[in-house]
């Protein structure tokens, strides 16, 4: 199941009715951005309803229970693979000999890990557990091959009925080291070696660094990003950096020692991560964030065995023991070491927790009040820095975020009165499958949202990183129990969870994305997002030198195969030597593996790489190699600015609006909508500065005749890539066609995977 149209040639039908009726080693790999990544739920902690026939290992038991684990880098590190084997070993020291594990490390992600995982089971193993955020995919694929066979996947979102997702507040532990190194520091310049700039590493900087300044306000965190988790050379050279601009204690977000033994060899002090550091180091670190995997791990094994587990996406804190601080160093002063303890027991006792406001952003604004908290979600899309950081993130500090929660002590006076002027007569729910901070398609249904937002009757929320299936239909359920009058779900796989809940909610109104079922409260909608890619195609195909062009597809399905196919025919309009070239890479937001494909869309050649994928990791890609990009969903000014010559982008705030407004006024009537750019629901990103204005001008003459009617993109003739005519001079396809899509082109090299 995707986010995008599969089935979605049955839309024409819908709207027919609706006019009628109103352990060996391979070779250790270089781990990719992505490793770990946070679950997909708001509040992820309670379990999922399991199906009623669930994988049991008590027919099993005169043999010993098998437990796997595959692992993506080596047990040696010291790191994050390291404190997994540790939860491994505490597995065999609980059960013994009723128990027999086994383990694979260094195992890439993509293909060779789905062979490691197929192994595994196909071998009789009881329980998997894959171990880093790449593993995801591939687990999912195998589960659905082996439904009698658990499966724990660490960090992802994707759940299934044998299939678990399992993550920890690394972000409490971190604010607790911070307090040490806040109070530790004579120069007031504290380094933090870090890994990528993803949610997560950026969620643990900004939590050490609320920790630091709670102790020492004139501290600042000055980070290096080396882009690698496992690279122990990249990692004491940004540490020696680091020391060499005058910090004095060394914090770390990667895998090795080597940022701790850098910083004991110049006499300054250190924050290690995953495990207690000091074992290797010395009392030169002050402490670590540590995980216990254990903990959980012992759990889940307990509750297969005795056939009572149930699918679960998991998020687990202090309060679980599944993350904890090392313990603090001699170094540390004892009213520190009080301190500590003291904020400590509050997390866990769940009355205070870190990112509760007054919280400032690096760049001055206020992010969140006084008397608010970020919720999960924020909290799990965070890409900005707050007050005292010194780097380089991927977005500037919004403002206004969090709500109100008991944990930061209730709401100011301030706040109160301006609830209290907003007369709310609307509560609207958004539910997104990736995060709001991918800059791609859940980015856009949320710029979407604040749009909506402008109308004074309206109330919004939202909850991210919701998984297609159980995971959906229960937030679904949520927001309709919650009082909500309309619910925006915005995946092509929430759409039986919507019918489903709108049964057993006719007063509710639904709207599903790219769907097409429909109900007496449920209503689909779309935007035919060919129109704007053919217009980028006459883009790229104007800026090409080598007349070959990149397209980085998601899924071989008739949404994506019909917008290549307008990008082909866009730039073939204007360049008829010109030929596309995609590369499959059956995700919609995976930044590792398209910029892989990117990568190899360059080495093929071409010099404008265009991307129907989620992140800009393509975009970021042309720019480090001077070459051109095409984005797409929506576009920050900020990312690659010297590659990006245009992007198809989505104006959801336009449906948003009138839709909620026919609702407000009772006008709403179920609807099945397939939105043109003349409604203003998509457009064409404004235009790098390296686009000659002639070729504006060229662009923007086709974009009025397409708002005019006067020009479709599938107008004939048509030839496919075998030369075949499709469409015949003077015809235009049919909606019906459109939604098939399931030929390429003349110009598009290659064929759809079957």
């Amino acid at each position: 199941m995707t986010k995008r149209l599969f089935g979605i040639v049955s839309l024409v039908i819908v709207l027919a009715l609706l006019a009628a009726c109103g352990g060996a080693a391979t070779p250790a790999p270089q781990a990719p951005a992505e490793k770990e990544e946070a679950p997909a739920q708001e509040a992820p902690a309670e379990k999922e309803e399991a199906p009623a026939e669930q994988p049991a290992a008590e027919e099993k038991m005169e043999e010993p229970f098998k437990v796997a684990f595959v692992y993506v880098a080596p047990i040696g590190d010291l790191g994050w693979t390291w404190a997994h084997d540790q939860g491994r070993l505490m597995i065999e020291e609980e059960f013994g000999d009723k128990v027999e594990t086994a383990f694979i490390e260094n195992v890439p992600e993509g293909p060779e890990a789905e062979r490691v995982i197929r192994d595994f089971a196909q071998k009789g193993f009881d329980l998997i557990f894959t171990t880093s955020f790449g593993f995801m995919d591939p687990t999912i694929t195998v589960a659905q091959e082996f439904p009698e066979t658990w499966f724990v996947h660490i960090s992802g979102y994707k759940t299934a009925p044998n299939v678990s997702t399992v993550f920890g507040r690394m972000y409490q532990p971190r604010y607790l080291s911070g307090l040490a190194a806040g109070a530790a520091t004579k120069s007031n310049i504290i380094g933090y070696v870090a890994a990528f700039p993803i949610p997560e590493v950026i969620r643990g900087i900004n939590a050490f660094t609320l920790g630091v300044r709670e102790v020492n306000p004139d501290a600042e965190v000055r980070v290096i990003w080396t882009n690698t988790w496992f690279g122990p050379p990249q990692e004491k050279e940004a540490a020696e950096a680091l020391l060499a601009e005058g910090a004095d204690v060394i914090a770390q977000h990667q895998d090795t020692t080597e940022p701790q033994k850098a910083a004991a060899d110049a006499g300054a002090v250190s924050i290690g991560y995953d495990s207690d550091m000091s074992a290797f180091v010395g009392d030169t670190v002050l402490t670590s964030p540590v995980w216990n995997w254990g903990v959980k791990y012992v759990d889940i094994v307990r509750e297969v065995m005795n056939g009572t587990y149930k699918s679960e996406s998991y998020w687990g804190g202090l309060d679980d023991g599944v993350v904890d601080l090392a313990p603090l160093s001699p170094r540390v002063p004892d009213d520190i070491k009080k301190l500590i303890e003291e904020r400590k027991e509050l997390m866990k006792a769940g009355k205070w927790d870190v990112f509760c406001g007054p919280i400032k952003g690096a760049n001055g604004k206020l992010v969140v009040a006084e008397g608010n908290c970020l919720t999960d979600g924020e909290m799990l899309s965070m890409d900005y820095f707050v007050e005292g950081v010194v780097g380089e993130a991927p977005n500037e500090a919004p403002e206004g975020l969090g709500e109100p929660s008991e944990k930061a002590g209730g709401k100011t006076a301030m706040m109160g009165e301006a609830v209290a002027e907003k007369k709310t007569e609307m509560k609207v729910g958004f539910v997104y499958v990736g995060p709001v901070g991918d800059l791609g398609w859940s980015y856009a249904h949320d710029q979407g949202r604040l749009a909506l937002e402008e109308l004074p009757y309206v109330e919004t929320n939202y909850v991210e990183l919701v998984a297609e299936g159980p995971d959906a239909t229960r937030v679904i359920r949520d927001f309709a129990a919650k009082g909500y009058d309309m619910i925006f779900a915005t995946s092509f796989g929430y759409m039986d969870s919507v019918i489903e809940v709108a049964q057993e909610y006719p007063d509710v109104l639904f709207e599903h994305a790219t769907g097409y079922k429909t109900a007496p409260n449920v209503s689909i909608y779309d935007g035919r997002g060919y129109e704007g890619w053919y217009l980028a195609g006459i883009t790229a195909g104007r800026m090409t030198k080598t007349n070959i062009l990149g397209y980085v597809a998601p899924y071989p399905i008739p949404e994506v195969v019909r917008n290549m196919n307008a990008f082909t025919l866009g730039a073939r309009s204007v360049n008829p030597d010109v030929e596309v070239r995609p590369v499959w890479i059956f995700s919609w937001f995976d930044p590792p593996k398209e910029r892989e494909a990117a990568q190899a869309l360059l080495d093929a050649g071409a010099d404008v790489i265009a991307r129907e994928s989620d992140s800009p990791e393509p975009d970021k890609l042309a720019e480090e190699n001077g070459v051109y990009a095409i984005g797409y969903n929506a576009i920050s000014p900020d990312v690659a600015p010297d590659a990006v010559l245009t992007a198809p982008v989505w104006n959801w705030g336009v449906y948003y609006k009138q839709t909620v407004e026919a609702a407000h006024n009772g006008e709403w009537e179920t609807h099945a909508y397939w939105g043109h750019m003349a409604d203003g629901i998509l457009d064409l990103a404004p235009f790098g500065k390296m686009v000659p204005q002639e070729v504006q001008d060229e662009v923007n003459a086709a974009k009025a005749k397409i708002i005019s009617g006067e020009l479709h993109p599938f107008t004939g003739p048509i030839k496919d890539n075998t030369g075949e005519l499709r469409v015949k001079e003077g015809e235009t396809m049919t909606d019906e066609q459109l939604l098939s899509f399931d030929w390429l082109v003349e110009g598009v090299k290659g064929e759809i995977p079957q």
